[in-house]
């Protein structure tokens, strides 16, 4: 009597010691998904965390230079000094070597 045995995969024949390598990589992963991660964040994060909130409080806009910036425009008397704009240019790029 002759038996037809047919592989789980077309092509690829399994030797007994892959069956159990099998089952064992099935556990692992069962064991990894109920498994938890945890994180700790140290002081010094915290700290960061505790500035960064009050830095973004902080309003970083001047209102009353602001005011008599938008007045001398609406004026015509706003005067641009290419010069000054052109040494903070130079300057950021400097920093930034």
């Amino acid at each position: 009597m002759a038996m037809d045995i047919k592989p789980t995969q077309t092509g690829v024949t399994q030797t007994p010691t892959q069956k159990p390598m099998q089952a064992k990589a099935a556990a692992d992963l069962s064991n990894r998904a109920t498994k938890t991660d945890t994180v700790t964040v140290t002081t010094a994060a915290e700290d960061l965390i505790e500035m960064e909130k009050q830095l973004s409080s902080l309003s970083n806009a001047d209102d009353a230079r602001i005011a008599n910036i938008k007045a001398q425009v609406q004026a015509g008397s706003f005067q641009i000094d290419s010069a000054k704009i052109a040494e903070k240019l130079i300057e950021q790029e400097t920093d930034l070597l």
